[in-house]
């Protein structure tokens, strides 16, 4: 007798046992997903949800727009918006200024130790609290500190400059605060780069600024994208650093905020504010990145 020859299985199909296997594997991720899911739900969208609700309140709890309009017919709120909106905007250009040269050296150096050492460098201030770091800037640049002592005994001044208590303090301390953002985000970038692309630059003819132009930079735009997107919407939020390095004479949306809710009482106008300011970050965010993304595809061509 011939025995009858084993069921060949349809082409596709995966053994039972594989697909058992693969099933197992799917369950295993969305456990891992799961707490992931419950922080963004119960700390991320609640919250932002809240928010939405307090400010369309209005007497006896009945949904209004009248905050929002009080809010978007008021000449300070926009005064105070575009005051913070160009504190972020300021903040996120030094950085790039002070990270994208940091970043690059350490993308493109041969001494793994000197990497490594770059790395611990640019990622050291965010085990200190920006809360310590503000202070620092705090005591460093006041009237008696360490920058006017050092240009006094230069002779390049007379008496100590009045660097306290003005916007480019603030500016100056929050580059200090957003600059390891920035400096990680453009380095998984630039060191994703293929050196060969830059040799082939030269070999061609090209300098080393024609060569950054042309190949580093176009390159990196998904870099200053993350990077740029991170310390915009931090330093717009950064109450801490505003109201210290700022002091009473500088207003920013935060403090505005903070007064309506904290001092006034007025809850639900607070919330509208904090809705303005959110949806119009988010609105900047998302045009920037469109705008760059589209560049980007423009010089791929």
């Amino acid at each position: 007798m011939v025995a009858a020859a084993p069921p060949i299985a349809a082409p596709g199909l995966p053994p039972a046992r594989a697909r058992k296997r693969r099933g197992q594997g799917q369950d295993l991720s969305a456990l891992l997903i799961l707490p992931l899911l419950l922080y963004f739900l119960a700390f991320v969208l609640a919250p932002q949800i809240v928010l939405l609700v307090m400010s369309l309140r209005g007497l006896g709890d009945r949904p209004t727009l009248a905050h929002f309009a009080r809010a978007l017919g008021d000449p300070m709120t926009f005064s105070v918006l575009f005051s913070t909106l160009r504190l972020g905007a300021v903040t996120t250009l030094t950085t790039l200024a002070a990270g994208f040269p940091y970043a690059l050296a350490m993308a493109t150096t041969r001494h793994e130790r000197l990497r490594r050492a770059m790395l611990l460098l640019a990622t050291l201030p965010l085990l200190v609290s920006a809360i310590v770091r503000t202070f620092g800037w705090l005591v460093t640049l006041g009237n008696q500190g360490p920058v006017n002592g050092l240009l006094m005994a230069l002779g390049a001044i007379d008496r100590p400059l009045r660097i306290m208590f003005t916007e480019t303090a603030v500016v100056i301390g929050l580059t200090q605060i957003e600059l390891p953002m920035m400096v990680l985000a453009l380095y998984t970038v630039l060191s994703r780069i293929d050196p060969s692309l830059a040799l082939a630059s030269r070999s061609l003819g090209g300098g080393h600024w024609r060569t950054f132009a042309r190949v580093i930079l176009p390159l990196s735009v998904p870099g200053v994208i993350a990077g740029g997107s991170l310390v915009f919407a931090s330093a717009v939020g950064a109450f801490v650093a505003q109201t210290i390095l700022g002091g009473g004479g500088l207003l920013y949306m935060p403090m505005y905020i903070y007064q309506q809710s904290v001092l006034t009482q007025q809850w639900a106008f607070a919330a509208a504010l904090a809705v303005i300011l959110m949806v119009t970050v988010s609105a900047i965010i998302f045009a920037g990145t469109a705008l760059a993304r589209r560049s980007q595809g423009y010089i791929h061509g």
